[in-house]
């Protein structure tokens, strides 16, 4: 075998040594790692050319059959869930609950409109588009929170809203795919269900399916690795044990067309907060915890490097407005609409402009967005559909920017405006 037969080792070789250097580079320069792993992908992706677009794009999308992307977003999910707050998510639930539905419509349905009125594209389309860049990112915001010290009131709730907002972008993304193709594998469960109910009826029964399916079915997984330890004991191998179960959960829900994430986060939730706290158990928690922060340093490698030159040539400026408005329109938008209006007797709730106006600046897209980006084209590219092969790509390259640029600026401005607009950590209520 010659030297550098193996290309794809070699690049994935670099991808690793690179992403460790944004640890003393984010220290040196005073910020999170997050904005430096995607320089850095920048630099040695379309830049330099050491990582290429295609291997990028490969290892993002279709590795293992999820992509990099989506294993990443696994592996994190699952760790940070131990460290779910219930008395914060009880606290602050209806708030929650109103961001994931009404928050998450409006962002659907306005960056569609902005969209639709920047490119000339048919609203469904726009729609479609929305839908893809509604879901805020967990694996941003969650390494971001550590850094910056604002009370858990809302780090937990912009977490615990990032967290579950998933399944409701799942449903939308589906809704105006089947809307534009019918046929469309993506949505077979969709129809399935819409072939037994009906059309509108099967929007809520659909997201009923993708919450409370996955939900039972981690919380029930997550009680029994807990009672077989106490029967069996693992020890060491309660790593290797937890790391099987939620591949195994991610690949027999996606299996049946039903979001994994839900289970996922609730096994993590009940592994966290019900084991006995054991040696065996610290161990999983610092081999995941570990294991989560490599995913993070692939992820933001691989999101800045599947941007090409051309892309940068071609769609800068487009993807650059719509940026703009997603995070300073679109978000304040859906933010305000959905948290209630402003009450001055209770300084610490939801309610006030302060926190709200900070809630509104703390929503980036995420690998969620990306990885749904490239549904489109890959559908109108099967099935010859018109609409998807014209507007797939230019969703796809605008929904990478967005992630890229939201990613990036706001986790730069953040520790600014919580400090400007949070001043004073509240007391813990």
């Amino acid at each position: 075998m010659s030297l550098f037969q193996n290309v794809d080792f070699i690049q994935l070789s670099l991808i690793l040594i690179i992403a460790s250097f944004s640890i003393p580079i984010a220290r040196k320069a005073s910020l999170v790692e997050i904005p430096i792993l995607i320089g850095l992908g920048l630099l040695f992706g379309p830049v330099l050319g050491v990582i290429s677009h295609s291997y990028a794009t490969y290892l993002v999308n279709n590795f293992a059959g999820f992509g990099v992307g989506i294993l990443g977003l696994v592996i994190i999910l699952y760790y940070e869930s131990h460290n779910i707050n219930f008395r914060i998510l009880r606290k602050f639930l209806r708030g929650i609950i109103s961001l994931n539905t009404v928050g998450m419509l409006v962002t659907a349905v306005v960056a569609g409109i902005l969209f639709s009125l920047l490119t000339g594209a048919p609203f469904i389309v726009g729609f479609l588009f929305g839908s893809i860049i509604s879901p805020t990112d967990p694996s941003t915001l969650i390494p971001l929170f550590k850094k910056i010290k604002i009370n858990d009131n809302y780090s937990g709730t912009l977490v615990g809203e990032s967290l579950f907002n998933d399944p409701l972008a799942i449903i939308m993304v589906t809704l105006a795919i089947s809307l534009i193709y019918s046929g469309s594998s993506y949505s077979s469960l969709f129809n399935s269900v819409t072939a037994i109910v009906g059309f509108y009826p099967a929007i809520p029964s659909f997201l009923l399916i993708q919450i409370i399916v996955p939900s039972s079915f981690g919380i029930v997984i997550g009680f029994a690795i807990i009672y077989l330890n106490r029967l069996l004991n693992f020890e060491n191998l309660i790593v290797g044990l937890l790391l099987g179960v939620i591949l195994f959960e991610l690949t027999i829900l996606e299996g049946f067309g039903v979001t994994p994430f839900p289970a996922i986060i609730a096994t993590g939730a009940i592994v966290g907060n019900f084991s006995d706290r054991s040696i065996f158990w610290s161990r999983e928690s610092n081999f995941q915890e570990n294991l989560s922060f490599l995913a993070q340093g692939l992820i933001f490698i691989l999101v800045g490097s599947i941007m090409t030159i051309e892309d940068f040539q071609l769609f800068f400026i487009q993807g650059l407005i719509l940026s703009v408005l997603v995070m300073f329109v679109v978000r304040p938008a859906a933010v305000f609409t959905s948290l209630p209006p402003v009450r001055k007797k209770n300084r610490n709730a939801l309610n006030g402009w302060r926190t709200k106006l900070f809630i509104a600046l703390s929503g980036p897209r995420g690998v969620v967005s990306v990885v749904e980006s490239s549904i489109p084209y890959a559908i109108g590219l099967a099935s010859g559909n018109k609409i998807l092969l014209t507007w797939g790509p230019i969703i796809e390259i605008n929904v990478t920017f967005i992630v890229l640029l939201s990613i990036v600026f706001q986790t730069v401005y953040l520790p600014t405006v919580a400090g400007r607009l949070l001043p004073e950590i509240p007391d813990q209520a």
